[in-house]
């Protein structure tokens, strides 16, 4: 089982990840299999992509917030 960790993303980075195509369409089809709301479709999404990020390279972001 590989190892995940949990990135922290601020209110306005979840309205940018959520306005994508694929988004929009991930939670439309999670909506009508699961049955849920549109905001409980909107966090299985951002988990899942929380769940599908490498352990040994870090996100985008953090490497643009790293000062060393």
């Amino acid at each position: 089982m590989s190892r995940t960790r949990t990135i922290r993303l601020e209110n306005g980075d979840h309205l940018r990840i959520l306005a994508s195509p694929v988004a929009r369409a991930f939670v439309r089809t999670v909506m009508a299999r699961r049955g849920i709301s549109e905001a409980e479709a909107c966090k299985v999404y951002l988990d899942y992509l929380n769940r599908s990020k490498p352990v040994g390279r870090p996100a985008a972001s953090e490497r643009l917030h790293d000062v060393n």
